[in-house]
């Protein structure tokens, strides 16, 4: 089972969660036949004497239940069940941060909350990214908590204009482009920039040809639409 996560918070960016959540679900959604198969389905968790599972994470209730099907999933984390987006839509999440250590890759939102959160230690330790071990990624003003993190120090990273003393204060390298890649870490900066970093992530997780279609899939006539329906 391929997991990715996208992180959101209070004032998320709505079209930085949104256009990550369509596209990266597009190989579930649109094009499943490019999936590899699908994994043995897991065994049961166990469970305690009162019928519930272990974790230290159920006493918070996120309700609402990520994409899931085949071998793909894409949910929303959040530190809280539900966040409210910098639109004012009740954004309800899938899980606590918590769980983004245990996936194949992350994306991290962005919004003017993440000037704070690039400092707020118990944030911080609670959202523990590993680009050793996962694909680390971040939409605009999110490089900023990858450079609280310690993951930006000496890097070369792209983040939202307005961000970039802040982003340099934590020892990242700005650089003026609109997608900065290395070996497992992505940055994009421009909401629409989005759109070539799911494209270099699908193709990290699965190949070039699923990730063309599935970006093409959303662009216009003479631009690539014409290419997948043709």
């Amino acid at each position: 089972m391929t997991e990715i996560a996208i992180i959101a918070f209070d004032g998320v960016t709505d079209i930085d969660v949104w256009l990550h959540w369509d596209f990266l679900n597009r190989p579930l959604t649109m094009f499943p036949e490019m999936l590899p198969p699908a994994d043995e389905p897991p065994e049961e968790e166990e469970t305690d004497e009162d019928g519930e599972g272990g974790g230290e994470d159920e006493a918070v209730d996120y309700e609402a239940q990520p994409t899931r099907g085949g071998n793909w999933s894409v949910m929303i984390l959040g530190t809280k069940p539900q966040h409210v987006t910098a639109a004012g839509y009740e954004l309800r999440t899938h899980g606590p941060i918590e769980s983004a250590r245990d996936m194949d890759a992350v994306v991290v939102a962005s919004g003017p909350a993440t000037r704070e959160l690039m400092n707020d230690a118990e944030f911080l330790a609670r959202l523990l990214l590993d680009p050793d071990d996962q694909y680390v990624c971040s939409q605009c003003s999110g490089a900023l908590i990858l450079a609280g993190s310690g993951l930006l120090a000496g890097v070369e990273a792209t983040t939202y204009p307005t961000a970039r003393e802040a982003l340099e204060s934590k020892g990242g390298i700005f650089v003026e482009k609109p997608l900065v890649t290395h070996e497992r870490m992505a940055m994009a900066a421009g909401c629409l920039a989005g759109v070539e970093l799911d494209r270099w992530l699908l193709t990290q997780l699965i190949d070039k040809e699923t990730a063309d279609k599935c970006i093409e899939s959303g662009l216009g006539w003479g631009q690539g639409i014409e290419r997948v329906y043709a």
